[in-house]
């Protein structure tokens, strides 16, 4: 018994289909509402100023100050050898060198860069030493193969560089003394 009447006004059972398609739907809403607000504006960036700088008398005008020395400079010389009253029969031989000069350690080294007049069996020497306290001696070694020290006096100034000028004295090497005249250009 049932009456038509009542079945037509009785309710339907919504589905769970229907229910997860609003739940769905209303989620979609709420996000595009969030969407849609606006965010807050960036505070202003905040400008930074410097104190004003306190006046100050002006100071006298320093007098001009010369550039420091250079330490180290490149140094040419030509260097002379020659036979010695106990080694006579040397032949003589004179070449171009250049190296550097420590002017706070006294520090000289000098390598050979070119002939002048060159005896035949003979090769170029480098010298590395230091220049005397009084800038009247050059001593050190010769770097080559058999040779030993050398020790060279100041005969003369000249030229614009403190050891400007030339050195003579003796070197030992294989042919026995030598004689050598440095000069520092």
């Amino acid at each position: 018994m049932n009456n038509p009447m009542q079945s037509r006004y009785r309710r339907k059972k919504p589905t769970t289909i229907q229910l997860t398609s609003l739940l769905d739907l209303l989620f979609v809403m709420v996000f595009v509402s969030l969407l849609q607000q606006k965010a807050p504006p960036a505070p202003a960036p905040v400008k930074k100023t410097k104190p004003a700088a306190p006046k100050v008398a002006a100071k006298p005008k320093a007098k001009p100050v010369a550039p420091p020395k250079k330490v180290v400079s490149t140094i040419e010389a030509t260097f002379n050898f020659y036979g010695t009253a106990k080694n006579p029969n040397l032949p003589t031989g004179k070449y171009l060198m250049r190296g550097d000069y420590n002017s706070k350690t006294r520090e000289l080294k000098l390598g050979g860069i070119g002939w002048i007049d060159r005896p035949k069996n003979y090769d170029m020497v480098p010298l590395s030493g230091k220049i005397g306290p009084s800038g009247k001696t050059f001593t050190g070694r010769i770097e080559f193969q058999s040779c030993k020290q050398f020790t060279l006096q100041r005969t003369t100034n000249s030229g614009e560089r403190e050891i400007s000028g030339d050195w003579k004295g003796v070197y030992e090497c294989g042919q026995g003394a030598t004689g050598l005249t440095l000069t520092i250009l």
